[in-house]
């Protein structure tokens, strides 16, 4: 398994890879905050079939996760 987070020109894009399968989210900045685009990471693995505990736990864990703190992270790294 493996989760990884990337600044992109205008957000960020969210990967969760289990096993052969890859799930993606993408989100964009926005004035005053950012928007998620498709579905989220849950979503996507409910309608692969995964069992509600591996849903519920990554709605939990990744879909929660704050885009915005990671992007004012990465301007502050980068300046």
């Amino acid at each position: 398994m493996k989760y990884c987070i990337e600044t992109t020109d205008n957000g960020c894009i969210v990967t969760l890879e289990i096993g052969k399968e890859k799930f993606q989210r993408e989100s964009i900045k926005r004035k005053g905050g950012c928007q998620a685009l498709g579905k989220s990471l849950a979503d996507q693995l409910e309608e692969a079939g995964y069992c509600e505990e591996i849903v519920e736990k990554v709605d939990e864990m990744y879909d929660g996760f704050e885009d915005l703190d990671f992007l004012e992270l990465a301007e502050l790294v980068s300046e």
